[in-house]
C-alpha cells in the first residue's frame, strides 16, 4: 500500500487501504473457516506444523486468487465508483474493516458475534451502496441516450429544413441557367452559376454527409451518441470521416446501453487525443463481413506509437488530465460479459486504432 501510493500515486491512500483491508479481513475469514480442519488433527504436531506453514498458505492464496478473480470487477467498481468520490464513506469503511480484524483476534468478550454482526453490515452496505450507485449510472446513461436522441432530431429538421429551401430555390435557378444557355449567354450563365449555384455547396455540409450516413444505422440510440460525439468533433475543427455504406443493426445479442457506454468512451477518448493534434482527424466506420459486425475508430495523436500493453492498467492515462485512466478498464469490464465480442488495438505512425469485431451474430 505504501509502495504504491509513494511511488506510482496511481491510487488515492483511501483506496489502497480499502485493498488492503479487504486482503486481510478475507484472509481472516477463510484461517477461521480452516480452524476446523486444525482441530482435527490436533495433537500430531509434525503434521500440523506441515499443514501450517506449508499446506495452508498455499489453500489461503487458492482461496484468495479464486475470489479475486470472481469479485474484482465488483471491487473495482465499489472502489472507483463509490470510495473514490466519497473519500468520508471510505475512510469509515477502512476504519470498520480495520476494526473487525481487531476484534476477531482480541480478548473481548462476545468478539466473535460483534465481528460478525460488524461484517454482515459491511456486507449489507457495500451490496447496497453498489447496487443503488449501478442503478443511478443506468438511469444516467438513459437520460444521456434522451438527450443525445433529442439533439439528433433538432439537427435533423435543421438540415431538412436547409434542404427545404434549397428545394425551393432550385427550379427557379435551372430556368435562370436553362435560358442563359439557351440563349449562349455565358456571362449570364457564369453569374448563375457563381450567384445562385456555388453558394448552395454549404448546403451540403460535413454535418450533412455525417447525418446521411448515420441514417444507415436502425439503432435510434446509436444514431444519437455518434451524432453527438461526431458533430462534437466538428466544432473542435477536427477533419472527421463517418463510413457506413450499408443498413446495418447491432447484434441483439448486445445491449444498446453497453454498446452506448462503449461508443462514449472510445469517441471521447479520440476526440480528446486529436485534438492535441495541429489538423486532427478521427474516422469511424460501422460495417459487415462475413458475419462478422465491425467497428473500427481511429485518431491521430501527439504520438508515434503508444504503448498497448500499459493501456490495460486501471488509472493509466496518455493525457495530462487526470481521473480519465478508468475509461479503458470499464472497456474491459464490459467485454467481459461478450466472449464473442474482441477488441483489436493498434497504434503507428502517430495513428490510433480501436476495432470491436462481433462474431457470428449476422443473420443473412
Amino acid at each position: 500500500m505504501i509502495i504504491t501510493h509513494l511511488s506510482q500515486k496511481k491510487i488515492p491512500i483511501l483506496l489502497s487501504m480499502f485493498y488492503v483491508s479487504y486482503l486481510l479481513v478475507s484472509t481472516t475469514i477463510i484461517y477461521q473457516l480452516l480452524d476446523n480442519v486444525l482441530a482435527l488433527i490436533e495433537g500430531n504436531y509434525t503434521v500440523m506444523i506441515m499443514f501450517e506453514l506449508i499446506i495452508l498458505p498455499w489453500v489461503v492464496f487458492y482461496l484468495q486468487t479464486s475470489l479475486l478473480y470472481y469479485f474484482k470487477r465488483y471491487l473495482v467498481y465499489f472502489a472507483n465508483h463509490i470510495l473514490a468520490k466519497y473519500r468520508f464513506q471510505a475512510a469509515i469503511l477502512d476504519v470498520t474493516l480495520l476494526s473487525y480484524i481487531y476484534l476477531r483476534f482480541s480478548d473481548l468478550p462476545n468478539r466473535l458475534l460483534i465481528a460478525s454482526i460488524i461484517l454482515v453490515v459491511i456486507a449489507a452496505y457495500i451490496y447496497c451502496i453498489t447496487l443503488y450507485s449501478q442503478k443511478q449510472a443506468i438511469k444516467l446513461a438513459q437520460a444521456e441516450q434522451l438527450q443525445n436522441l433529442i439533439e439528433y432530431t433538432v439537427q435533423i429538421e435543421e438540415l431538412y429544413d436547409k434542404l427545404r429551401r434549397f428545394k425551393h430555390d432550385y427550379k427557379n435557378i435551372l430556368l435562370s441557367l436553362e435560358y442563359c444557355l439557351d440563349n449562349d449567354d455565358l456571362a449570364g450563365a457564369k453569374k448563375v452559376y457563381h450567384q445562385a449555384i456555388a453558394p448552395t455547396r454549404s448546403i451540403i455540409s460535413p454535418e450533412l454527409q455525417l447525418i446521411s450516413q448515420l441514417q444507415n444505422i436502425s439503432d435510434p440510440a446509436l444514431k444519437g451518441i455518434l451524432s453527438n460525439k461526431l458533430t462534437l468533433a466538428l466544432t473542435k475543427k477536427l477533419r472527421v470521416t463517418c463510413e457506413i455504406a450499408q443498413k446495418i443493426k447491432l447484434d441483439p445479442r448486445v445491449t444498446q446501453l453497453d454498446m452506448v457506454r462503449l461508443l462514449s468512451i472510445f469517441m471521447d477518448n479520440a476526440i480528446e487525443a486529436a485534438c492535441q493534434v495541429n489538423k486532427g482527424c478521427l474516422d469511424f466506420a460501422f460495417f459487415e463481413h462475413d458475419n462478422e459486425q465491425f467497428i473500427v475508430i481511429r485518431n491521430s495523436t501527439k504520438y508515434e506509437k503508444i504503448e498497448l500493453q500499459l493501456l490495460d492498467k486501471v488509472g493509466y492515462t496518455t493525457k495530462n488530465s487526470q481521473g480519465h485512466g478508468y475509461g479503458l478498464a470499464n472497456v474491459s469490464a464490459i467485454l467481459r460479459d461478450y466472449p464473442f465480442i474482441s477488441l483489436n488495438t493498434s497504434s503507428s505512425h502517430y495513428i490510433f486504432q480501436q476495432e470491436l469485431i462481433i462474431t457470428g451474430g449476422v443473420s443473412r
